[in-house]
């Protein structure tokens, strides 16, 4: 009885594997096709006439793994070399793999023409380390030879007892820019059981009960675990992951966090999708109602209406249809064989969708930077309510013992830069479909009464030349507006940022003229090299205290004194002038300064300073985040003056250097000083090391009794800090709270910094490091009071230790070959 019923589950997960097969093929292209169908090849076959080659000693081979017509037809079709049988035949010692899928949206209702194959290699577990390095190895070069066909194929590893006995695995799967690490763990085998493909290999045993008694194990399925009863503990880490990919892809985040969502509702009677699909196949129901992405629509959709969240829903539909690809409103050629086409179809006519609402989103390719915003906002409101959703139903339980700590830390830095209400941040627009955000013309309009800039993506004349508040709110709205700001530098930077703005865009501002209209070109040409060269951002970064990469000073932007000025400016090449106290009224040249930086997070910010004082207050702003920046930081000025440009960058370049000199030379137990006159006063510029501080200093002492004076700090009897490791102070970072934990024997010392700089020492007994940690971020994570804080803002850990003899910070729980990577 027993083999029998093992035998009819089987053949059901045949027939619809067979059935995943042939849909996925009638939406890709020919060639793609092809591509698709050698995937299993590629990895059964080390052949020198084959791509992916390395060596002999490649582990390769799958269970049960032979030549199909259609791979034969494949390879001819892209010109590859048959191999042979014998290159295919291994003894079942050299198999190295119990099977390949592929998983995801493939051969789904998610499946856009554009989408990529995600594949499980499943390997057999007496390969060794090497021998893993080695096919980690080739699966790359395969993804580099699929791209040259613009085809994205991704390759993941999976040990076969990776979610039965995870913690024995946990080393081998860190958190990348693929891979969830430790953040989720039988909620992503719940997703790969619901919409897996056998490409070759074991059939997978993923219906309920599959008889994983040991004695009845069939030795033709692979076996992954059990998913029946999924922990509540691994929502939140799930929740974290899926918002970190939205970063990139939120149309498909914001299906999958909502899909979380429904779960949770449920809990613990959750119905899985993956159930949902196999009580079809008992049913003999094989047709599109049997299909993964239109069942977690189908869910989302019948939670929401249960909740009466009808704006939600309506974004949901939107991501939906965008996520297949399916173009309605174009003529059927282009999609007249999609086997989705009837089905979808009849949905949007029940969704009641106009014309011009579908005409809108199937143009989705040549969406302009208004309707990307637009359409970005949505989805991040509504993937920061799932979040919250979810934040409420984990804190009744506890995080995930699976999950690392420092893995939730990575997650969290991640996404606090993307999800932060703070003006002066330059948010990345993602592109989604988008081929393109460029702009012929840009347009600033300046509001009195609401002390903002606004840009708009039209010329100036198709512009109204006045408008109230009420009128700015509804361009809002409408999308007319595409981006506000305190300062026209930070509109210029964002729209350089976001490829808006190229070295073709026309500038104009409504009520200021030609000249006006010249510099916003000026400074939107001078911006672009420095913003769209941006060093990679490590996993080292986000588990250290920020520091700046790139400064950049721009000056007079607005208000130019130097227009004013009649002189030659000849006179300033042979002369020694002050620019910030020029000529005998002593004129300040510099009217405003704009601060456009990136941080080591990856954040681009900007700030503008005003008055006489502006260039030190920027100087004071920026000075502690370049203390511990690398002789690679780059900073840069950006005159927009209309007169003196040379002169204004030859003084503010030497000046910023030197200040960045005194900075990297000053130590805890002294204060390094600079003078600089601007108008009519002088200024000393004291640096220490907690940044700088500026105050007058009286004209009547001379300039040679106090420049470059070294001071005791004055301070230090009553600085917190005189009794705690001088290292410290060299990673204080505005903005971040900060852990310093440091074991003794039977003590934990604690020293916390907030975001403030204030600093706090305590001493734990009998607490370990790791104890300390762990609790502390429950706490925060879960806190009522600490959620009211910044989201995202979670706190860095760091351990002090010896190495040889001298005392150092370390990030916590990341070992040196992690950090390195991209994240």
């Amino acid at each position: 009885m027993t083999t029998l019923s093992t035998g009819y589950q089987q053949g059901l997960a045949h027939q619809l594997n067979s059935i995943r097969l042939a849909r996925v093929l009638t939406v890709l292209p020919r060639t793609q096709q092809h591509l698709f169908n050698i995937i299993p090849l590629l990895l059964s076959c080390h052949h020198q006439d084959l791509p992916g080659v390395i060596n002999s000693k490649t582990p390769c081979g799958i269970e049960g793994f032979s030549l199909s017509d259609k791979i034969k037809n494949a390879c001819a079709e892209l010109s590859l070399a048959i191999p042979q049988d014998g290159a295919l035949q291994h003894i079942d010692t050299d198999i190295a793999f119990d099977g390949v899928y592929a998983m995801g949206s493939t051969a789904s209702f998610g499946q856009h023409f554009k989408s990529d194959v995600d594949v499980w290699v499943v390997y057999k577990p007496h390969l060794t380390q090497s021998e893993l390095n080695l096919i980690s190895h080739k699966n790359a070069l395969l993804t580099q030879w699929f791209a040259g066909f613009d085809f994205e194929v991704n390759f993941y590893l999976v040990h076969p007892q990776q979610f039965i006995q995870s913690n024995a695995f946990d080393s081998n799967q860190s958190l990348g820019l693929e891979h969830s690490g430790t953040s989720q763990h039988w909620l992503l085998l719940e997703e790969f059981y619901r919409s897996h493909i056998c490409l070759a290999g074991k059939t997978v045993a993923w219906w309920p009960n599959p008889h994983c008694d040991g004695n009845t194990r069939d030795p033709q399925l692979l076996y992954l675990g059990d998913i029946e009863s999924l922990p509540a503990a691994e929502y939140f880490g799930a929740s974290l992951w899926q918002l970190y990919k939205g970063l990139n892809k939120p149309h498909k985040a914001l299906l999958k966090v909502l899909l979380l969502e429904t779960y949770a509702s449920e809990y613990p009677q959750t119905t899985l999708i993956t159930q949902q699909i196999w009580q079809l196949c008992e049913q003999n129901n094989f047709n599109s109602d049997n299909d993964a992405y239109l069942l977690l629509y189908q869910r989302i959709e019948a939670y929401l209406l249960a909740q009466g969240d009808t704006s939600r829903l309506e974004i949901v539909r939107r991501c939906f249809y965008l996520k297949s690809g399916v173009m309605l409103s174009q003529a059927p050629g282009k999609s007249g064989t999609d086997w989705r086409l009837v089905k979808i179809a009849g949905l949007v006519k029940a969704w009641r969708w106009s014309p011009e609402l579908i005409a809108t989103l199937d143009n989705s390719p040549h969406w302009h930077a208004g309707q990307l915003k637009w359409f970005n906002q949505q989805l991040s409101e509504l993937l920061l309510v799932s979040y919250k959703n979810l934040l409420q139903f984990a804190s009744k339980q506890a995080l995930s013992d699976r999950m690392r700590v420092e893995e939730l830390g990575l997650l969290a830095r991640k996404l606090h830069s993307y999800f932060s209400d703070d003006d002066h941040i330059l948010q990345p627009l993602n592109r989604l479909w988008s081929i393109s955000t460029t702009e012929k013309a840009l347009t600033v309009r300046y509001c009195e009464s609401t002390a903002r800039f606004y840009l708009y993506r039209q010329p100036q004349s198709e512009i109204a030349a006045s408008v109230t508040p009420s009128d700015l709110l509804k361009e809002v709205d409408d999308g007319l507006i595409i981006h506000q700001a305190d300062n026209v530098c930070s509109l210029v930077a964002w729209s350089v940022m976001n490829g808006i703005a190229t070295a073709d865009t026309t500038w104009s501002q409504i009520g200021r003229g030609h000249r006006r209209a010249s510099k916003l070109a000026y400074l939107s040409r001078k911006l672009m090299p420095v913003l769209h060269n941006v060093p990679m951002v490590s996993k080292r970064h986000l588990c250290e205290p920020w520091y700046y990469q790139k400064v950049v000073l721009v000056v007079n932007v607005d208000y130019d004194p130097t227009g004013q000025w009649q002189g030659q400016e000849l006179m300033f090449d042979y002369i020694d002038l002050n620019i910030l106290s020029f000529g005998r009224d002593k004129t300040n040249m510099l009217s405003s300064v704009a601060v456009v930086c990136l941080n080591s997070w990856g954040e681009w910010q900007s700030h503008r300073f005003d008055g006489d004082t502006a260039l030190l207050e920027a100087i004071s702003f920026v000075i502690l985040g370049l203390k511990r920046s690398d002789d690679k930081v780059d900073l840069s000025i950006i005159s927009c003056s209309a007169k003196l440009k040379q002169p204004i960058f030859n003084q503010l370049k030497s000046l910023l250097l030197r200040c960045y000199g005194l900075m990297k030379k000053v130590s805890q137990t002294n204060t390094l000083m600079h003078q600089v006159t601007i108008g009519e006063h002088r200024y000393g510029m004291y640096f220490n090391s907690l940044g700088m501080m500026y105050r007058k200093i009286d004209t009547a002492v001379k300039r040679d009794l106090v420049e470059n004076l070294v001071l005791a700090r004055p301070e230090l009897v009553d600085d917190p800090y005189a009794s705690v490791p001088s290292i410290i102070q060299q990673f204080v970072a505005l903005g971040a709270k900060q852990y310093f934990l440091r074991e003794r024997t039977n003590t934990l010392d604690v020293f916390i910094v907030d975001e403030h700089n204030r600093l706090t020492q305590l001493e734990y007994q009998q607490t370990t490091m790791k104890s300390f940690v762990e609790k502390e971020s429950h706490s925060y994570v879960f806190d009522g009071q600490k959620q009211r804080l910044s989201v995202f803002n979670m706190p860095q850990f760091f351990q002090l230790l010896r190495v040889e003899g001298e005392l150092t910070v370390i990030p916590f729980g990341l070992s040196n070959d992690e950090m390195g990577s991209a994240f």
